[in-house]
Order: C-alpha cells, then sequence, then structure tokens
C-alpha cells in the first residue's frame, strides 16, 4: 500500500491508497455482514406472503411480527461472526494508522 506523507505543518497524513483501501474493505465487511439478516428477512417474506396469498389472510402485522423474530434469531445467532469481523477490521485499521509514524 501507499506509503504516509508528511504536511509542511508535521501532521502525518495518510494516503489515498490507505484509505481508498480501508474504505473499499469497509463496505465489503458491511455488504458481508447485513447479508444474512435481508437474506432471511427476503425469504420470510416471500413465505409469509405465500401462505397469507393461499389462506386469504391479509393482517400486515402479521408479517412483520414474523419477519421481526426471524431477523431477530438470526441476529442472535451470527453476532459473534458479526462482532469479531467488526474487531479484526477495527484492528486492521489502527495498525494501519500505528505503522503511518514510523
Amino acid at each position: 500500500m501507499g506509503k504516509a506523507s508528511q504536511s509542511t505543518d508535521g501532521v502525518i497524513l495518510m494516503s489515498e491508497n490507505i484509505i481508498m483501501h480501508l474504505t473499499s474493505e469497509l463496505l465489503w465487511i458491511v455488504l458481508l455482514l447485513s447479508l444474512p439478516v435481508v437474506i432471511v428477512a427476503s425469504i420470510i417474506g416471500v413465505i409469509v406472503s405465500l401462505v397469507q396469498a393461499l389462506t386469504q389472510i391479509q393482517d400486515q402485522t402479521l408479517q412483520f411480527l414474523i419477519k421481526l423474530v426471524a431477523v431477530c434469531i438470526t441476529l442472535v445467532v451470527s453476532y459473534h461472526w458479526m462482532g469479531g469481523s467488526l474487531l479484526n477490521y477495527a484492528g486492521m485499521t489502527f495498525d494501519q494508522i500505528s505503522h503511518m509514524g514510523g
């Protein structure tokens, strides 16, 4: 990756390559961490909609409640993985910042 540069005031600046790399990594992490919740909510939404269409029950609170429970269960099951991924990214970011100084 790029090296850090120093401004005329003596302040150490991050290079554009480092910033672009960290931003790109963060966007991928956000995409991957949100994926399980989005997939579960979508699948549950389709299944509940099909059941509602077949039984002609048109209560929207039923669909909302089932989705809410499914998303909460998904978050509880995957919170350890999500937290670990975020901590790894934060550690990598702070390592990059600490290497800038010298």
